[in-house]
């Protein structure tokens, strides 16, 4: 590694994993988290000379991911992205349409589980797959296992790094994102949830501070660390009164009775200012400190970007920068794991404005 450079992770595996379309408010639109985002950002950085890319292609086990998640989630995932292809080929599983259904691409759910009088789990594929995934965001591939398995190994890989004192910060340059999956559940866009198990890996070493700068409330992430002494979550979001996921992110929400004031969020309203989200922002580095982590984990999402198209902050490069400031300020072993950001056109700013400010000479 060239001193004083990043270590950036990453692996081309992600680009497996391509949606076309989802289902938005009754109308197929296009799917924004695209293999573009992650090019982008990697493109951008390399001539920068802040960061050495590493391509990193091993992966890790699933008793590695079950340290945070279910067994049961993840062999569903695997087993449905390798047979997706059969299974939406065979005509028996869908109604007979103009358009023949069965040359689709990605699976998504129909039915979803709610209240008592549907909590068992089926046999059958469609309601596995309702009952594990909480929207239609996440449809699965034949890629998707493989692209969501290197994201989280990846993250993994770059917390081991921190643990081995190899660098003071890496960016693990995951794809697709995890935030939104829980123990048991995933969507959103999000398959493993690569930061909660990063975070859980370096509590090796001490109490971890996972912060969350994504645009959406991390949902998956604070339940996994609910009830967790050993990890601060932290968020910066926008309001579940009016933003996805709705349900979670609420300045109420806590912790458990085992972790008391452990749980920090920061809903912020549409359109709020950057001087409003910066002043979270320093608000949340102050409990950082006062919780005194031995290493900071940072869910990395850049849809809180001015021009995001499908978001509504106001942050720029300059606002950025501040933010890597002020985590490079809290002097402690560093990952960022990239998460959410959908102006493709300025993530490259956006991540070479964070990776400025965390940059230790």
């Amino acid at each position: 590694m060239t001193e004083n450079r990043i270590p950036l992770l990453y692996s081309s595996a992600h680009s497996q994993h391509a949606p076309p379309v989802e289902l938005w408010n009754g109308k197929l639109v296009n799917y924004p988290e695209v293999p573009r985002r992650i090019e982008t950002i990697r493109e951008s950085l390399e001539p920068s000379g802040l960061v050495d890319i590493h391509a990193y292609d091993e992966v890790v086990s699933k008793d590695e991911l079950a340290i945070v998640h279910d067994r049961g989630m993840l062999d569903y995932l695997e087993t449905m992205s390798s047979g997706v292809e059969s299974f939406l080929n065979d005509p028996d599983n869908f109604y007979e349409t103009g358009d023949q259904m069965g040359v689709q691409e990605y699976f998504s759910p129909a039915v979803f589980p709610v209240r008592p009088s549907m909590m068992r789990i089926k046999d059958s594929t469609g309601g596995h797959h309702g009952y594990y995934c909480f929207d239609m965001e996440a449809p699965i591939g034949k890629g998707t296992w493989d692209a969501a398995l290197h994201a989280a190994s990846l993250a993994l890989k770059g917390a081991d790094m921190l643990l081995a004192g190899a660098s003071p910060v890496v960016y693990s340059l995951c794809r697709p994102p995890g935030h939104h999956v829980g123990p048991d559940f995933f969507g959103g866009y999000c398959y493993i949830n690569n930061a909660a198990l990063a975070a859980k890996r370096l509590t090796q070493s001490g109490r971890v501070a996972l912060i969350d700068v994504d645009y959406h409330h991390g949902n998956g992430s604070q339940t996994i660390f609910w009830d967790n002494p050993e990890v601060l979550f932290g968020s910066l979001h926008a309001h579940p009164d009016e933003e996805y996921p709705f349900y979670s992110g609420y300045q109420d929400e806590t912790g458990g009775p085992n972790a008391p004031g452990a749980n920090l969020n920061y809903p912020l309203r549409r359109r709020s200012s950057q001087t409003a989200y910066l002043q979270a922002f320093d608000d949340l580095m102050d409990k950082v400190r006062a919780f005194q982590p031995e290493a900071i984990v940072v869910s990395l999402g850049f849809d809180t970007y001015k021009d995001d198209p499908v978001a509504f902050f106001n942050v720029d490069e300059e606002g950025y920068h501040h933010m890597g400031q002020g985590l490079a300020g809290l002097g402690l072993p560093l990952l960022l794991v990239q998460e959410g950001g959908y102006c493709v056109e300025a993530l490259g700013g956006c991540a070479e404005a964070v990776v400025r400010g965390v940059h230790r000479t």
